[in-house]
């Protein structure tokens, strides 16, 4: 796997923090505009990594075409090491490469990968905490500003733990052909998973033309629809109970009717 983050330093941190105040930006103004939390921009001024699918965010805030010292390994390592995952990755299916494309099972395999240690991180980070602390409440957490934010609260280890073992399921039944999300969390992980996408399509161009590929057509047509992503993420309405979509039914199994108006399950 490629690294996840940017190596922090103090060098790195300070070269950040000027910048800033040059521009006249406050930690929020500037945060809002690399796309992060102002508590993840003030860790990038303390010295701490920075994801790399963060990185474009920073960069763009402060107006450089890369952050200072990067040293990251060349466009062509990179996409040379995502070319050469195929079916010996646990997490490769076959389904996805032949449905849609290889670049569908790379960001799959690769993505799932990634969600899948960032979440055992948080469970790390939250398991040093009393019960009922939440995502929002760390100092660091790759998820806190990621997931549904009408729902914050409820982002606790129990929650974590179980959108974790959600990847997995979606590892094994991907891998397997079966390419059916169950459930309203097994939605959101996979939506986690493509989220990914940007990040691999940054390190592989070639491997992942946006001219030909559309992440969100390949989610579409996984799940049927881009319910998951309007209903909990672009909309600014407030989910009821009622809504198949609230944070109650998340772990419930979805239906749908058939042609002759028959229920069943996904």
């Amino acid at each position: 796997m490629p690294p996840r983050t940017t190596s922090g330093s103090t060098a790195l941190a300070s070269a950040i923090r000027e910048r800033r105040i040059a521009l006249n930006l406050s930690i929020d103004e500037a945060a809002a505009k690399a796309g992060v939390g102002a508590k993840s921009w003030s860790r990038y001024e303390s010295g701490a990594a920075i994801r790399r699918d963060k990185v474009r965010g920073v960069c763009r805030a402060l107006g450089w075409s890369k952050l200072p010292g990067d040293v990251h390994s060349s466009d062509k390592a990179e996409d040379d090491w995502l070319r050469k995952i195929d079916q010996s990755h646990d997490a490769w299916s076959e389904a996805l490469n032949e449905l849609y494309s290889q670049a569908c099972a790379t960001t799959f395999a690769v993505g799932s990968d990634l969600v899948h240690d960032h979440l055992a991180d948080d469970l790390r980070a939250l398991a040093e905490h009393p019960r009922g602390t939440h995502l929002g409440q760390l100092a660091a957490s790759w998820f806190d500003g990621e997931l549904p934010p009408q729902f914050l609260p409820r982002y606790d280890y129990e929650f974590v733990y179980e959108l974790r073992a959600a990847v997995i399921r979606l590892r094994r039944r991907f891998a397997h052909g079966d390419l059916v999300a169950h459930t309203v969390l097994e939605e959101l992980a996979l939506y986690l998973i493509f989220e990914e996408a940007e990040l691999l399509a940054d390190m592989s161009p070639a491997l992942f033309d946006e001219e030909e590929d559309d992440w969100r057509e390949w989610l579409a047509g996984i799940l049927g629809d881009t319910d998951v992503e309007l209903l909990l993420f672009t909309s600014d309405l407030a989910l009821t109970p009622d809504v198949s979509y609230h944070f109650d039914h998340w772990n419930e199994r979805q239906f749908y009717v058939t042609e002759g108006g028959e229920s069943t399950e996904a």
